[in-house]
């Protein structure tokens, strides 16, 4: 990392296999050192087909990047990629190992925890997420309902992040510390 900004941590851009790929590549680089592309399905190593949405939580992760052949896209995949950010300079700190699939890319302003499950299981509690990196006293407004929560609250119960039923379901909940006043 002496001589780059960014590495390739694998050519397999299967999001499924790269939940792990990343997970370990995390635990020794920087999560803005490592180049995660979303590419078209079905993928071209491993065969599978993932939906665009999940694909693109799982390598926000990372640094973001785009590795697919966009004309081919439907207008509401395209739409789908535009809503991206860029997750970059924030820390990434890591709510649990891929099996139970949370991260969380936190800085002093904003948080962006991510969340994906590639596979339903029947009777799984979906136990609140105990966030981290939040200012104390703070409270963090998520961008796109509005709802304001209290960093203890975030920190110590967790929040319900609210996954969608299925397989291969993914969330990403914007939220914004609001300022004193």
């Amino acid at each position: 990392m002496s001589r780059t900004d960014q590495a390739w941590a694998s050519d397999n851009t299967d999001a499924a296999d790269r939940m792990w790929i990343q997970y370990g590549y995390g635990q020794v680089y920087p999560a803005r050192t490592m180049g995660s592309w979303v590419t078209d399905v079905p993928n071209q190593l491993t065969g599978r087909t993932v939906p665009l949405r999940f694909r693109f939580h799982v390598a926000m992760a990372g640094t973001l990047g785009i590795g697919g052949d966009l004309t081919r896209w439907s207008e509401d995949g395209l739409r789908e990629g535009a809503a991206r950010r860029l997750v970059q300079h924030g820390r990434l700190d890591r709510l649990s190992p891929p099996c139970d699939d949370t991260p969380s890319v936190p800085d002093a302003t904003e948080t962006l925890p991510l969340a994906w499950r590639r596979t339903s299981r029947h009777g799984s509690p979906q136990p609140p997420v105990r966030l981290r990196g939040l200012t104390p006293q703070s409270r963090y407004r998520d961008a796109r309902t509005g709802a304001v929560h209290h960093a203890a609250v975030l920190t110590e119960y967790g929040m319900h992040l609210a996954l969608p039923p299925g397989d291969w379901s993914s969330a990403a909940v914007h939220l914004i510390r609001e300022t004193e006043g």
